[in-house]
């Protein structure tokens, strides 16, 4: 979709807002310098399978695959249980015997009624004896066209029992994310229960723990804005900023690149987490644990990453 010069002059100047209110941020009086901040993975999991069997399905196969949340992404060998399932199916669908106990009654109890009227008309024709096996049979024919009915609630239940236990061969992602590791794992590879099969990490959002003294507690909260900004292998100069202007930029277009470039790495996020405990490591400190929005300026790749090296800043009211 091609964009107009007049959104495309709307999308910058947002963007230079942002960066300037992330200026204006950073460099607030109320703003609590953080001594130490690390990046760490907020949301991941490792996905293993409850039965032992054979991949047949790996979907993404490959490191840096791409999952959406919901994605079927390992499947085992389940043609056994398949035929289980559907024998248990049909079982459960047939009325056959159900059927032929239903006849097998109805044959006695017209047998029965038939002596019973004969008897009537010639008292003594049918002894006692074979009128009382005749109820019997009745009484067998109603207990058999029970047992049949029973049975087929039994083959409708082992065909639900087959059909969970096919869940068990297939594995569903939990969360969108990247695949960072298959743990050696490859279609026709057997596999143990419990085994790691895949492992998927969502970088959405990571968390930041930040370490501040212990003087700042008071005015720290939860919820309080959090500023994250990345650094250089060099050690203390913003990502991407210039650090010498060339001599044939124009000073306004030097100053504009400056704060783009020096503010481009800010993110943001809040505290969810403050320590109930000082740490004592080196020297007292409070340990602080905030939730922070990543970007992705591309499908897989994100800027903030676990170890990056950053800046932070806590915002207090």
């Amino acid at each position: 979709m091609k964009l107009s010069k007049t959104a495309v002059c709307a999308i910058l100047l947002m963007l230079t807002a942002g960066a300037a209110q992330a200026a204006d941020d950073w460099n607030s009086p109320n703003a609590i310098k953080v001594d130490e901040a690390r990046i760490e993975i907020k949301d991941q999991v490792e996905v293993s399978v409850e039965i032992p069997g054979t991949i047949t399905r790996l979907d993404p196969d490959l490191l840096g695959g791409i999952v959406k949340k919901g994605q079927l992404i390992v499947q085992l060998d389940d043609e056994l249980v398949q035929a289980q399932l559907a024998e248990a199916e049909e079982k459960a669908r047939s009325e056959i015997l159900i059927k032929f106990a239903e006849i097998k009654l109805a044959e006695a109890e017209v047998d029965l009624k038939d002596k019973e009227d004969r008897n009537k008309i010639t008292p003594g024709l049918f002894s006692d004896t074979e009128i009382r096996r005749l109820v019997l049979a009745g009484e067998q024919g109603k207990a058999e066209l029970q047992k049949s009915k029973h049975d087929k609630l039994l083959t409708e239940l082992a065909a639900i029992t087959k059909q969970k236990e096919l869940r068990q061969f297939t594995r569903y992602a939990e969360l969108s994310g990247i695949v960072i590791d298959l743990h050696k794992k490859a279609v026709g590879a057997a596999v143990r229960q419990g085994d790691p099969i895949m492992t998927i990490v969502n970088l959405d959002d990571v968390l930041a723990v930040l370490t501040v003294s212990p003087r700042f507690e008071d005015r720290v909260n939860v919820g309080d804005k959090v500023l994250i900004r990345r650094l250089s292998a060099a050690g203390n100069t913003p990502a991407g900023r210039a650090l010498i202007p060339t001599s044939t930029e124009s000073p306004s277009l030097q100053r504009s690149e400056s704060q783009q470039s020096a503010f481009s790495e800010v993110f943001t996020g809040e505290v969810t987490l403050i320590s109930p405990t000082l740490k004592s490591d080196l020297g007292y400190s409070l340990e602080i644990r905030a939730i922070i929005k990543n970007r992705s300026p591309q499908p897989g790749k994100y800027l903030l990453k676990e170890g990056a090296s950053v800046e932070a800043m806590i915002l207090s009211p």
